[in-house]
Order: C-alpha cells, then sequence, then structure tokens
C-alpha cells in the first residue's frame, strides 16, 4: 500500500514537472517580442535583462502547471483564459510599475502607458488558450 503511494506521488511529480518545462519553453514568445524591441529602440542599461532568462520561464512555468490543474479539475479549456490572463497581468505590472518598459522599449507614453495591461491580457489569454492548453492536454 505504502509503495503504491508513493509510486502515485512520483508519477504525478514527474508529470507536472513535464508540465513544468514544457510550459517554460513557450516564454521564447515574450523573448521574441522583447527582442525585437530591443533591436528597435537599444537596450536600456537599467533593466536587469540578464534576470528575464530565469524569471520568465519559471512564472510560465508555475501558470503552465496551474492551468493544467485547473483544466483537469473542471474539464472546461476555457479556464485557460483566465489563467493567461493572470499572468499578463503579473507581468504587464512588473514591466510597467517595477522596470517602466512600456516608456523605455515599446513607445507608449505616460499618458497611454495603461493599455499595456490590456494588451497583456488579451495576448497572454491567447497564448495560454491556444498554445498553452492544447500542448498540455495532448501531451500529457
Amino acid at each position: 500500500m505504502f509503495v503504491i503511494y508513493i509510486y502515485n506521488i512520483i508519477i504525478k511529480m514527474i508529470k507536472e514537472l513535464s508540465i513544468f518545462f514544457a510550459t517554460s519553453f513557450i516564454s521564447i514568445i515574450t523573448f521574441v517580442y522583447l527582442g525585437m524591441a530591443f533591436k528597435k529602440h537599444g537596450r536600456p542599461s537599467e533593466i536587469p535583462y540578464e534576470l528575464f532568462p530565469i524569471f520568465l520561464p519559471i512564472l510560465y512555468g508555475l501558470f503552465g502547471v496551474i492551468n493544467y490543474k485547473i483544466i483537469s479539475k473542471y474539464k472546461n479549456v476555457n479556464y485557460s483564459l483566465f489563467v493567461g490572463a493572470l499572468l499578463g497581468i503579473t507581468l504587464s505590472f512588473i514591466g510597467r510599475f517595477m522596470l517602466n518598459l512600456p516608456t523605455k522599449i515599446f513607445d507608449f507614453t505616460k499618458k497611454n502607458e495603461y493599455k499595456v495591461h490590456m494588451y497583456a491580457i488579451v495576448i497572454y489569454s491567447l497564448i495560454f488558450r491556444f498554445i498553452v492548453t492544447p500542448l498540455t492536454q495532448k501531451t500529457f
């Protein structure tokens, strides 16, 4: 009985780690548009870009596991829109209020930089609904 219990825990951990790593890889989408913005405007020296390759995949992976658990429990893939919106608003708050990315690299002004939150919600909702969810449902 105990051996079966431990075996099930290990299988569950392997599955969740696999989902974590698979969805972490999807963070490449964010790196692409950040790279395009840096190429266009240059890399501001005060932005700690070196931390992005650590920080972004971890967030994507965590939200990917949360997304998988919610969809598995409620059997509704449209909940991934909510999970993606949560990741989008999290990243947009960090980008706007901690790093000031909208004005430094995305051509927003102080008057319209709030729009970054709306764009992030839409973009990340779509990423999670149409990329992350099908990947994790078909693979795991």
